[in-house]
């Protein structure tokens, strides 16, 4: 009886916090969440799990952002526009970075699969700095690298880094994914979700000052040897 209770005092607590979120969520904002969630076919979504799937679009909603997608409902052939299992793939720009979120609901089992990849354009001797500070983190796995690109994984996590150069010009993508517990409004949530993503990688830096690193597999054939080139671009 004692768990039950707390298990109930627990589910009010975070409506309510979900609730008091929600009041000041911006109307763009809120018309973006409305829309997916329809896409979704989870229009019946809690308070709670609106806000979830909120914050995992809210860091991108910054100045001069823009969003379009596809779901199971786009395209005059779906099949599957009332399907059990619905999809959004959402492409989000503003004036920092692109990014692409996929929300996949799976209603039967009460989760929402996020994956979001982010693409940022930077400066080479940014890239590089970023390069060899991953070549020493030991948190990071090297999976790829190239004379131009490199690919880490963080261990134990479903998170990716990507460094590109190519001449003066470099990108990095950021990629994690993670599954949210998400509840309809006759529902009742009792397992809170992380409050850290299953896969954040380390994103401290500027948007404008990030790019990953590489590990060197082979000492003529790493970013390690576009060192030279840096001598060509001026200084900021």
């Amino acid at each position: 009886m004692k768990k039950i209770m707390l298990a109930l005092m627990f589910a009010m607590f975070t409506q309510l916090h979900a609730l008091n979120e929600g009041s000041a969520i911006p109307s763009d904002h809120k018309t973006l969440v409305d829309k997916v969630l329809t896409d979704l076919h989870f229009e019946d979504a809690s308070d709670e799990a609106r806000m979830t799937i909120y914050k995992e679009l809210k860091p991108f909603l910054k100045e001069g952002w823009y969003s379009h997608w596809i779901s199971n409902r786009t395209g005059s052939d779906s099949k599957i526009a009332d399907a059990q299992t619905m999809y959004t793939d959402i492409m989000l720009y503003n004036n920092e970075r692109v990014t692409n979120v996929t929300l996949i609901y799976f209603r039967q089992f009460n989760q929402a699969y996020v994956g979001v990849k982010e693409f940022v354009v930077t400066t080479d001797k940014l890239a590089l700095e970023r390069f060899r500070k991953n070549k020493k983190d030991a948190k990071l796995e090297k999976l790829n690298e190239t004379d131009n690109y490199a690919v880490f994984n963080e261990k134990g996590f479903m998170g990716y880094e990507t460094s590109y150069i190519n001449g003066a010009s470099a990108m990095m993508v950021y990629e994690t994914s993670n599954y949210l517990n998400v509840y309809p409004k006759n529902v009742t949530n009792t397992i809170p979700n992380d409050e850290g993503s299953n896969g954040t990688l380390d994103k401290e830096i500027p948007s404008t000052t990030t790019t990953p690193s590489s590990l060197d597999k082979n000492p003529t054939n790493t970013l390690d040897n576009q060192e030279n080139d840096l001598t060509l671009i001026p200084k900021s």
